[in-house]
């Protein structure tokens, strides 16, 4: 029997292509750059990048033509009433951390295949190291944020962000897994010794009432060779404190 042709919306796909188009570009693109990423001819797309442009989604540099993504997006996403309530149950709690360990501290959610970052905290403090809100980073154990991510989710998702990691890393799903067993059984990330880890970081998952983690709260440290031991210690107890916080304040488990 053959399938009735499902209905579509060729300017909303349109649009669409162009957005994920520019999010996936590490630098602006222009018009022709973006219509062969998308599969489209130049006049195709010209009228769908004016009104993107017109609503605030897209900006055109006038010296060089290239479009880039602005962060209306994030700021929709932002207002999207679970993201809000998160971020209202973290920054206070958030900025108490970052006070005590004198270091930034930042929150991650998966975006996909990949994790984002939605909130950054700086202590008042003259160095540091930290990353942008709303940069987006891909899953692979290069990062703690995001193998807690993958860590603490229900078992079928969990496999899924496992493969992920292991292919991003060319190693087994097995062993993919096999860390992210480790990492659940710690309550969080603590250690650097994978021979994965580019930066230096702790991270603790927030976890809500269903068990999984909705966002990581993460410490990058400036790295070293070795933290002392009571240093280490103690911003760990810190970290695990703030997420354990949190995660109450969200109605999850401690």
């Amino acid at each position: 029997m053959t399938e009735k042709p499902q209905p579509g919306a060729p300017a909303l796909e349109k649009g669409l292509d162009l957005l994920e188009a520019l999010a996936g570009a590490s630098r602006g693109l222009s018009q022709k750059q973006l219509a062969e990423r998308v599969g489209r001819s130049v006049s195709e797309i010209f009228r769908m990048l004016v009104a993107l442009e017109r609503r605030g989604y897209v900006a055109r540099d006038p010296a060089t033509g290239e479009y880039t993504l602005t962060l209306k997006l994030f700021r929709i996403a932002s207002q999207f009433p679970p993201t809000e309530r998160l971020l209202k149950a973290a920054l206070p709690v958030m900025e108490q951390l970052a006070s005590r360990v004198q270091l930034s501290c930042h929150l991650t959610v998966l975006h996909g295949e990949q994790f984002m970052v939605i909130a950054r905290i700086e202590p008042e403090w003259l160095m540091g190291w930290s990353v942008k809100v709303g940069a987006v980073f891909p899953l692979t154990q290069q990062y703690a944020s995001a193998k807690v991510l993958a860590a603490f989710q229900l078992e079928g998702r969990r496999e899924e962000l496992a493969q992920v990691i292991a292919t991003n890393d060319r190693i087994s799903t097995k062993k993919a897994l096999a860390a992210l067993d480790r990492i659940s059984a710690e309550g969080g990330n603590f250690s650097n010794d994978d021979g994965y880890t580019r930066i230096l970081a702790y991270s603790c998952p927030i976890i809500e009432a269903s068990g999984r983690a909705v966002a990581a709260m993460t410490v990058p440290l400036v790295k070293q060779e070795q933290i002392p031991a009571n240093e280490a210690s103690t911003i760990a107890a810190e970290l695990r404190n703030a997420a354990r916080m949190v995660s109450e304040k969200i109605g999850g488990v401690a």
